[in-house]
């Protein structure tokens, strides 16, 4: 009996002071949200003691918003429990025709792609590290000449290579980059500007990889040392010329780094693979041609004709990947997985098929049409709309998921990882939070969990705000004293 009584006292203990800390917050908050700067903004906050299983608090977190870079958590979420944390995507290296005892391919090369995010060097020593090890595979199967053409074979995705609802804007830069089955260098070149030697020389451009792969029109400009930066670029949709402009301070020494998107981005890949093979003593003279491009009777010689497998290429686990989803906030990687969701579950690597099968996964957990709607993986879609109280209720499903450390891994630390490195500065225990940000025009979200470091508990917020006036940095801000109010309280 004594241990009975004892337990049920723990019991209201804990829910008493619950309910205390509860009342606490909501007081403090209910003062933040008082702040006559937000005052024509639209802020929806919800916040929960997962360990507890009850609200802490809640402003307009039923009325949905446009969540930007939060919608991630939904398609990190449904790679982890559709794909599994330790699925990997592979490209397949084929060739027609025999090899000869001389390693001559006699026929083709063929490639297929099948939605790697990580053929980069992207942890790794450099860029074309990947194509530097695809080459070598060839090396060591005795493979000196290719005879025939570099065949890319891109089907693993189809229909639009862009989101619904992005912008045509944003489509120069990495973060709106074409998404493709075949993908090198998150589909982008990398660009180092640096002033030149006088004031009005041209600035300096440099390329990584050094490639002609696009052409450059420089009216970009070294201008006096107390002027801004204003270097900036264009590509012209659907072609590879690049237009930069504005200029760099001439005093800028340590140069500014940026990446400008490629149009048809499995092409590129193979264009720079292509001179990999000819720094590493394998000849290839031929074209290099997209499988989608050929002549009917082309496509079904090749279906008649024998093909032999050289070698498949494996990428790191979907737990890596989701991890620079959500910590580096990577959109193309976001919207690989989206495609590749499709493709593998349905057969059709698209956006629309994706979208359907992720809404529908999501529908059968309890988070519907009313709750969400979903327009691309990454958030950099105006279609995206959520409750943040759906947030929450993901939050819920993940922690019983088996994969629950590797989501809650793959978040943002305060501090730590560079997304939210100048976050909640001067916070004791922020190392205890994960979380994810979200930022497009006038939208800013902050999301994330609380490993309570004084109650032991999980707690997960949400917080969104659409329409608002004031700085960026304001909202961040504020964000950071909520998200503080709740650390300090738990």
């Amino acid at each position: 009996m004594r241990i009975f009584l004892k337990s049920v006292l723990t019991a209201l203990i804990a829910a008493v002071t619950a309910n205390a800390a509860g009342g606490n917050i909501a007081i403090r908050l209910d003062s933040l949200l008082a702040d006559t700067a937000l005052a024509s903004a639209q802020i929806g906050v919800a916040i929960y003691d997962i360990t507890a299983d009850s609200s802490i608090y809640c402003h307009d977190c039923e009325k949905l918003f446009t969540p930007a870079s939060n919608m991630k958590l939904f398609t990190s979420a449904a790679a982890l429990e559709l794909l599994g944390p330790s699925y990997r995507f592979k490209t397949r290296f084929l060739n027609t025709g025999k090899i000869d005892k001389k390693g001559r391919i006699k026929g083709d090369l063929i490639i297929i792609g099948g939605g790697d995010p990580l053929i980069s060097g992207r942890f790794r020593d450099s860029i074309t590290e990947v194509l530097e090890n695809w080459a070598d595979s060839l090396i060591q199967r005795g493979i000196n000449e290719i005879k025939g053409d570099i065949i890319i074979d891109n089907s693993f995705f189809t229909g639009s290579e862009f989101g619904g609802g992005w912008s045509l804007d944003d489509l120069s830069y990495w973060y709106a980059c074409p998404i493709s089955a075949l993908s090198f260098n998150d589909n982008c070149v990398d660009l180092k500007f640096l002033p030149g030697r006088r004031v009005g020389d041209p600035a300096i451009i440099e390329l990584s990889p050094q490639t002609d792969y696009i052409k450059i029109t420089n009216n970009a400009i070294t201008v006096h040392p107390d002027s801004e930066f204003t270097l900036d670029y264009f590509r012209i949709p659907f072609t590879n010329d690049v237009a930069f402009f504005g200029g760099i301070p001439v005093d800028d020494t340590l140069g500014e780094v940026d990446y400008v998107s490629v149009h048809r981005p499995d092409i590129y890949c193979a264009y720079i693979f292509s001179d990999i093979l000819e720094k590493n003593g394998i000849k290839f003279k031929g074209d290099i041609i997209k499988f989608s491009r050929m002549k009917e009777k082309d496509k079904s010689n090749y279906a008649k004709e024998r093909t032999n497998s050289l070698f498949t290429w494996y990428s790191d686990s979907m737990g890596v990947v989701i991890s620079v989803i959500n910590k580096n906030s990577q959109n193309f990687f976001a919207e690989q997985t989206l495609k590749t969701i499709g493709a593998e579950l349905n057969g059709e690597g698209s956006f629309e098929v994706g979208l359907r099968i992720v809404s529908a996964f999501f529908d059968s957990l309890g988070i519907g049409g009313h709750d969400i709607s979903i327009g691309d993986g990454s958030g950099l879609s105006h279609y995206n709309i959520v409750k943040p109280a759906a947030i929450i209720e993901l939050f819920k499903l993940m922690r019983k998921s088996p994969d629950f450390d590797t989501y809650f891994e793959s978040l943002a630390i305060p501090g730590v990882d560079r997304s939210v490195r100048k976050r909640l500065e001067g916070v004791e225990f922020r190392e205890r939070a994960r979380t994810k940000t979200g930022s497009i025009a006038n939208t800013r979200a902050f999301s994330g969990y609380i490993d309570g470091p004084r109650t032991s508990r999980l707690i997960a917020f949400s917080l969104m705000i659409n329409n608002y006036s004031c700085e960026s940095s304001y909202i961040d801000n504020w964000f950071d004293s909520i998200v503080e109010r709740v650390i300090a309280e738990y």
